[in-house]
């Protein structure tokens, strides 16, 4: 996974404390930079005390995919760099939302989104509807 986000989507390693890896996605926001966190499947769970750890566990989620915003002129050099790795990637255009997404999977199988908004793309009306 760590090779994955570090060599296919180009994160930087941020920290490694113990089987947890930080990844930076971008860069600090009133001093907390944007992570990425992996853990080893047999890390312990180390979040709040109060929460419940088994609602925590990976793989008692519903995540559908998540997605990392860009300009269009990243998305752009993005696309065509993952596309010379032969990675097979998916292509969405979200009207609604004025939206330009390409999708390919993690090694664990997740779905991760690169997006970017394209004004021209933006179904005004379409917008309205679903956003109320």
């Amino acid at each position: 996974m760590v090779s994955f986000y570090q060599n296919i989507l180009g994160f930087e390693i941020y920290a490694r404390l113990g089987t947890a890896t930080f990844l930076k996605i971008d860069d600090d926001y009133e001093g907390h930079p944007q992570l990425l966190a992996i853990f080893d499947q047999d890390h312990t769970f180390s979040g709040p005390k109060n929460m419940n750890k088994n609602t925590a566990d990976t793989r008692s989620g519903s995540l559908h995919h998540f997605a990392f915003v860009m300009d269009k002129d990243v998305f752009n050099m993005e696309r065509e760099r993952i596309q010379r790795l032969d990675i097979d990637l998916q292509y969405a255009e979200h009207t609604p939302f004025g939206w330009r997404s390409l999708y390919l999977f993690d090694p664990d199988g997740n779905s991760v989104e690169l997006v970017c908004y394209e004004a021209n793309l933006l179904d005004n009306e379409s917008n309205r509807k679903i956003r109320g």
